[in-house]
């Protein structure tokens, strides 16, 4: 695996819509960064946009589990062959 494209301390786990590698530290600073951000282009106060950014991320990181099974999954079906074998892996995993 390789490190973390902003630090390069850790393994970059998470990866950005432009294919930077960030490990978990970073991708959350990076989306408190971006509510952060968000918050005050919409008009939000300093204190709003604090606040914003730091739920935010909370909030980074939550669905990793779910991206990693479908990841699995369409590994999986990546590497079956046959209708009825394929059909099998859509439905019952």
């Amino acid at each position: 695996m390789s490190t973390c494209t902003q630090c390069g301390r850790r393994p970059g786990a998470h990866e950005t819509v432009s294919g930077r590698l960030l490990c978990g530290d970073c991708y959350r600073r990076l989306a408190e960064f971006s509510g952060a951000g968000s918050a005050m282009v919409g008009g939000a106060s300093p204190e709003q946009a604090v606040g914003t950014g730091l739920a935010t991320g909370g909030w980074a990181g939550a669905a990793d589990g779910e991206t990693a099974a479908l990841r699995r999954r369409r590994a999986k079906l990546a590497a079956t062959e046959g209708f009825w074998r394929r059909l099998w892996v859509r439905v019952w995993g």
